[in-house]
């Protein structure tokens, strides 16, 4: 194994502030949403209201206004009943009273069917919710106009329009309030104007006072608007206070993660080679010193007791041992790696668990550095050592492809140098986080997985992403390599994945002039922010930065990086005006 390069802390929850190197940046999971201040730049497309919230707030605000619809409907229920009762047995004939019973009928039907359909909170469907909303705004109005359009049944609208303006949907929120005060405010012209007659209703008005029927509905007006901004206040005040909740939980997330990281460091520092499996034998294999340690685990030196062939045996922490992600990410890693034959995917020996419970890993041992260290050696790689990085790990990926697997997370650390009696050869770890298609897995739903300094611009989106996501964080990679600067950072992970969406890196030859025109085509086209306009496979880019390299670049991707550059010019913040 790669010693301790290959289990660094576990940061798969965790963003870190700070700059820091491209290479050293963890792997994160970003719950659709995050957010590091209240004016970052929106990443993705909110659903509700147009604030960043992870999955949890979303699932908690969404169940709250589930809970509220099915109280409302527990109270028009019996009201609507009321009405059709009170109809029956009037005290007197007036107009409208067909309409009114008609309404309230099928109002209380409507409000019947959606108590049986929303006894599971997991059916509630808020276009049902706002269908619901028009028919009590209806019954208002309808009873407004049987029992008179100046009483105070108008004033039964206002607990309607409060109720629905707490509601996520904004156009919902505004179309049962506009609703009701257009309405109202037409019925109230008709009988000023004397088109309805006021004489007639159940609250009758005999010598209507034209000035004072006016003010009286301007006064309805009024607090219908008063009530429908009270109620949209609270709801974003609901939101922000989420907001913060989400802004110290992530706080302390990064807190940890400094803190696991330090005790990394003090670890190292002792120089502690021996562990708690250390001189025992596991399964079928005689454990030695260990070699990596890490938030998440540890690695330690065996051997196969029957063959005698070194391996590494990686072991997850006892402390995860509970967390039902962690587990799944480490199987997931022996599963996805041992399925694939390629020989620039470590090898997977087998899995296991010790006497205590602890699972673990049989991997070929490697020796060598993974990428991450050569760059801190050299900050910039000649272009045919980035080319044999390319060819190589491309290899791993055309095969991952093949079995319908996206690694998404290939970054420097996750690729490792291993030296061998015949030759060095690149090779791919981690597959932990990688994404198996037509397989949907808890450990990722409804959240960002990557590193942001080489995640794909779908990934940083929370889209489908497929093997031109692995092509990207490959090119990521090359531009690194090739420049000795970052294709994109910030001093935090958000702004950093905002940078990935949608700001182009600086211009290679500016940077490093000796590349040429076609190398630096090449990396616009794998760099590419909409994946239909890049490199399809990963063996396709390497074959084209290999005729780059030889300034023999196909006439049609020379015309086609050509256009993406003149469109997307390097960079340059795409959305922003042009000077």
């Amino acid at each position: 194994m790669p010693g301790a390069r290959d289990m660094p802390p576990d940061s798969d929850q965790t963003v870190r502030d700070g700059p820091r190197d491209a290479e050293d940046a963890p792997t994160v999971a970003l719950a659709p949403g995050s957010s590091a201040s209240s004016t970052t730049p929106e990443l993705l497309p909110a659903t509700t209201g147009g604030s960043l919230r992870t999955a949890e707030a979303t699932l908690i605000l969404a169940r709250e206004e589930a809970t509220r619809t099915r109280a409302l409907l527990r109270l028009v229920g019996p009201l609507s009943a009321l009405g059709i009762l009170a109809l029956l047995v009037p005290a007197k004939e007036a107009p409208f009273r067909a309409l009114a019973g008609a309404v309230f009928a099928a109002t209380l039907a409507v409000t019947v069917w959606l108590l049986l359909r929303f006894r599971n909170l997991e059916r509630f469907d808020s276009r049902l919710a706002l269908l619901h909303a028009m028919f009590c705004v209806a019954s208002v109005l309808s009873a407004a106009l049987y029992v008179g359009i100046f009483s105070p049944t108008i004033m039964g609208g206002c607990v309607g329009v409060y109720f629905f303006a707490l509601s996520d949907s904004k156009l919902g929120a505004w179309l049962v309030y506009g609703t009701l005060a257009g309405g109202y405010a037409s019925l109230a012209g008709l009988g000023i104007a004397g088109v309805i007659p006021l004489e007639r209703a159940i609250v009758s008005i005999e010598s209507p006072d034209v000035r004072g029927l006016v003010a009286l509905t301007l006064m309805v007006e009024i607090f219908l608007a008063l009530t429908f901004g009270m109620a949209r206040k609270s709801r974003l005040a609901t939101r922000e206070a989420f907001e913060r909740l989400e802004r110290a939980a992530m706080q302390i997330r990064q807190r940890e993660a400094l803190l696991d990281e330090a005790r990394a460091d003090l670890d190292a520092a002792r120089a502690a080679n021996l562990g708690r499996f250390s001189d025992r034998t596991v399964g079928e294999y005689a454990v030695g010193e260990i070699i990596g340690r890490g938030a998440m685990g540890e690695v330690y030196r065996a051997e196969q007791v029957t063959t005698k062939r070194a391996v590494a045996l990686k072991f997850l922490n006892p402390a995860v041992l509970g967390d039902a992600e962690m587990l799944e990410r480490f199987f997931r890693e022996a599963k996805v790696a041992a399925s694939l034959r390629s020989p620039h995917v470590v090898e997977v020996l087998g899995t296991g668990r010790a006497d205590d419970g602890s699972p673990f890993i049989a991997m070929e041992l490697l020796r060598g550095m993974d990428l991450a260290d050569r760059l801190r050696e050299q900050k910039r790689l000649d272009l045919p050592e980035v080319l044999e990085i390319v060819t190589q790990v491309g290899q791993a990926l055309t095969e991952a492809d093949r079995s319908g697997i996206v690694h998404r997370d290939i970054k420097p650390q996750n690729l490792f140098l291993a030296d061998s009696s015949t030759r060095a050869t690149w090779k791919v770890l981690d597959f932990g986080v990688s994404k198996v298609r037509e397989l949907t897995s808890v450990l990722t739903q409804g959240a960002i997985i990557g590193t942001p300094s080489y995640m794909s611009p779908e990934q940083a989106r929370g889209l489908e992403v497929d093997h031109r996501s692995d092509v990207f964080s490959l090119g990521v990679i090359a531009y690194r390599c090739l420049t000795g600067r970052p294709a994109f950072t910030a001093p935090d992970s958000v702004l950093t994945v905002y940078n990935v969406v949608h700001v182009q890196p600086a211009r290679p030859t500016d940077v490093a002039p000796y590349l040429g025109g076609d190398v630096e085509r090449v990396l616009a086209l794998v760099l590419a922010k909409d994946r239909e306009r890049r490199f399809s496979s990963a063996s396709m880019f390497a074959a084209a930065l290999a005729d780059a390299a030889r300034d023999r670049l196909d006439a049609r991707l020379r015309a086609d990086a050509d256009a993406l550059i003149a469109a997307e010019p390097w960079g340059a913040e795409l959305g922003a005006p042009r000077r």
